[in-house]
This record gives structure tokens, sequence and C-alpha cells, in this order.
């Protein structure tokens, strides 16, 4: 894993639009601030949760998940609910985790650390949510100066790892170019969906020039992002092609011109 760049990417995000991450959640709470780098900072070698956030009555751990959970997985996230629990007595609150996961329905898990020990958390599926209509609701408003919410912001972040048709890089590079190209977002807002997306490119894209490159930028650190997206882009022409999408709707929706989804289309048909 790349070195999390905290400082940059969760820094400026206010309690207002956490509170939007927390509605996908289903969660109400007045207080919800970000804190996750105190727990980074307690052992910063030791495997850390995604984001901590601060609750009225709770902290809650949030993780991202592009697979089924399995007993791997129940270890990992005992552990962090272990550490939390070590390093947050001071607040005083109970310690909870959820898991957003794009592979299987939202569930309880159970799992039997030992015969005197059951750890229980939430699984939330994301498999309901339909990626095209994300992005197009996206591409509309900008198209038409419409405002985007920011809870629209929030799940066009995670259509990475919300889409099924294709592989995690086939989608990130889209939106991290789109979201560097929306102009007047709000700090707090930028810096959310920004530190999302970040966790995303640094837990679920291979390259390691890609994903250094994307954790770069989406860091306030300029890099040759564009370099490496266009070859990237003709992946994600093929996948959209093969889920039924006809080539001018992908010109029109990835603003991307109708001669190169037609090259893409006709080296498909060859294949």
């Amino acid at each position: 894993m790349s070195e999390f760049q905290e400082d940059m990417i969760f820094k400026n995000v206010n309690e207002e639009d956490t509170k939007l991450f927390l509605d996908i959640l289903g969660i109400k709470s007045n207080k919800a601030r970000i804190m996750t780098q105190e727990l980074r900072e307690l052992d910063p070698t030791t495997f850390v949760p995604d984001i901590i956030l601060e609750l009225d009555e709770e902290i809650r751990i949030i993780e991202l998940q592009s697979v089924k959970v399995h007993k791997v997985h129940h270890k990992r996230f005992h552990v962090y609910l272990a550490m939390a629990d070590l390093k947050f007595d001071k607040f005083g609150k109970k310690i909870t985790l959820s898991v957003f996961s794009t592979a299987e329905k939202s569930k309880k898990v159970r799992f039997n650390v030992n015969d005197d020990n059951v750890f229980i958390y939430d699984v939330i599926g994301l498999k309901n949510y339909d990626t095209r209509e994300i992005i197009n609701k996206i591409n509309y408003k900008i198209e038409n100066d419409i405002e985007i919410t920011g809870k629209e912001l929030i799940l066009f972040a995670l259509v990475p790892i919300i889409e099924k048709t294709g592989e995690v890089e086939d989608y990130v590079e889209y939106v991290v170019n789109t979201l560097l190209d929306l102009k007047g977002l709000a700090t707090s807002i930028k810096s959310l969906t920004y530190g999302i997306e970040w966790l995303i490119v640094d837990k679920f894209v291979v390259d390691e020039k890609t994903r250094n490159v994307l954790c770069d930028v989406l860091g306030d650190r300029m890099s040759l992002i564009h370099e490496y997206a266009r070859n990237k882009e003709d992946r994600l022409i093929r996948n959209l092609l093969r889920a039924g999408n006809s080539p001018q709707k992908i010109a029109k929706d990835a603003k991307i011109p109708l001669s190169r989804v037609k090259r893409v289309e006709r080296t498909l048909k060859s294949q």
C-alpha cells in the first residue's frame, strides 16, 4: 500500500458533508467527525481501517470491500475493532464496524472468535445501486450546469467498486478524471470524495505505476495522469460495449469521440 496522505485527503471534511456518507449507511447522528488518522498514528505499520467516524453515540469503522467476506476478513476486522477500542477508550463510546460491499447483499456477520467470544458486524450491500444511472445523472448535471449533490458525488466516487461488468481499474480513471474536471466544489465535499476515491485507488488498483499516479493527483500532487488515462479508457469502452451500450451512448456519456468508440468496437468484433 502506498504511503497514506491523510493530511491531504480528509483534513478539510466538515461534519455536515460526512453526514452525507452516513445517509448511504442509513445512520443518523448530529456528530460525524473523521478520525482515521488517530489510529494510524497509534501504529502506522499495522493494517488499519479505511475510515473511522466519531458519531453521537458511537465510533464507527467503515471498510470498503469488493469480494465476499471470509474468515481472513473477520479476523482483520476484529483486530481493527480491538485497536480502536484501545485507542479511543477515552471517548467512552462503543466501537462498531460496517463493511460497504459490492460482492454481496446486506447481512449481519457473526464470527466465533472462540467459544466465549462472538464478533458481530454489518455488511452493507451496494449491489442494488445502478452505476449506469449514477454516471448518467452526473453527466446530465455536468452538461446542463446543474448542481450535483454531495450524496451523488459520494456514490459516483464509489462507482469503481460498485460496477459489476468490469474491473475496478476499468472505471477508476474515468471517475478520477471527472472529479478533477468538476469546478467550484466546496472544500469539504471535495476532500471527502477525493479521499474515498484515494482509498479505492490505493486498495484496489493493481498496477503500481497507475496507482501511484492516481494517488498523487487525488492528493493534490499533479502527475502524468492523463498520459495513462487514455490507454485505460479503451478497456472501459470495451466493457461498456460488452454490457450492451451503444457507441453513441458511450461517446456521449463518457465524452469520448465517437470515432474512437467505433474503432474499439471494430477491434472487439474482430476478436
